[in-house]
């Protein structure tokens, strides 16, 4: 009975509804960003696996943030060395990926990328793998605000 008491007189500031969300793959904007995806090759910072196999957006969320909207994606990533090289390999991961923008201010505020698997572990040695995807993901979104702030 205490217990159902503490549950009633909890303030209700503390408790946090979940963000709405919309897939923008299933927009009008799908397929020009499955497009987009197709043409991005994101090996060639891997040293050694410079060519890709394989990059497919499993999901790309836009939801409604606290300051912003926060953008979340989803991707399968494969990386395979050049036809040239003596070994002949394949690497490949899971790429999860979030980011948070101030749409008045066109900035990003919060950006995060983690690659789960092998190729989390190469692209952990690279170096710098959030500073580049931030930067990325400012230019972009400076670009559909017209022109960068």
């Amino acid at each position: 009975m205490a217990l159902v008491a503490a549950i009633c007189v909890a303030p209700l500031s503390e408790v946090k509804a979940a963000p709405a969300c919309w897939s923008l793959l299933q927009s009008k904007y799908g397929p020009g960003i499955e497009k987009a995806v197709d043409e991005a090759d994101p090996c060639t910072k891997v040293p050694g696996l410079d060519h890709k196999e394989k990059f497919v957006l499993k999901s790309l969320d836009l939801c409604s943030a606290p300051s912003g909207v926060q953008i979340n994606a989803r991707a399968d990533l494969a990386c395979k060395s050049g036809s040239h090289g003596l070994l002949q390999a394949t690497v490949s991961g899971e790429l999860e990926a979030s980011m948070t923008v101030d749409i008045g201010a066109c900035k990003v505020t919060d950006a995060h990328v983690g690659v789960n698997g092998p190729i989390g572990q190469l692209l952990s040695s690279v170096g710098e793998i959030q500073g580049l995807a931030r930067s990325f993901a400012q230019r972009k979104i400076s670009e559909i605000c017209g022109g960068g702030k």
